[in-house]
């Protein structure tokens, strides 16, 4: 139970993480599918696992447990490489007061073909980034308890948690 919770703390911070990261550095219009891309990007993984683990039922002992283990390894350096070359999110930038950086990673976000004013985005993003900080003044986490924002924060838990109930997870393959 305490490994789940110690395992499903990352695996979380990398789902919301990912889903943030791509609505901000997303058109609009692709946005809704490439945030449900990343659920489908987990259920992927998942199918591919419970292959594995019926593939290597049939293997001699050490390499049973070997295998899985070191199909694992093979994630890492591609995905090392992705987020190295993934730009940087302009609302980062502009949240850190880099406005120069959110500039230019904003003309690398926009399409040729689009005509995008860098400076206007930034002053946009610049005041939407004021009115967020004066709503958070005297905000805490338990607000997403009460009111209407427990309502969003069970909709959105039951739209995560989804993955999770369908039982993909637990169920192994069997011999």
């Amino acid at each position: 139970m305490s490994g789940e919770l110690l395992c499903g703390l990352p695996w979380g911070a990398f789902s919301s993480s990912a889903v943030s990261y791509a609505s901000d550095v997303t058109p609009i219009p692709l946005r809704g599918y490439l945030t449900t891309y990343i659920n489908l990007c987990w259920i992927i993984g998942q199918f591919i696992g419970a292959g594995i683990l019926r593939r290597v039922l049939t293997l001699p002992a050490p390499w049973g447990y070997r295998v899985p283990f070191a199909v694992q390894w093979a994630w890492p350096i591609p995905l090392f490489i992705l987020v190295t070359l993934a730009p940087e999110s302009p609302w980062y930038l502009v949240r850190k007061g880099r406005l120069d950086q959110a500039k230019r990673s904003i003309e690398r976000l926009s399409s040729k073909s689009e005509k995008v004013d860098p400076a206007a985005t930034v002053a946009m993003m610049v005041r939407t980034n004021e009115i967020e900080i004066q709503n958070e003044v005297g905000s805490t986490y338990a607000d997403c308890y009460k009111g209407t924002d427990l309502r969003r924060t069970e909709i959105s838990c039951m739209a995560w948690i989804c993955q999770v109930l369908c039982g993909m997870v637990v169920s192994m393959p069997s011999t």
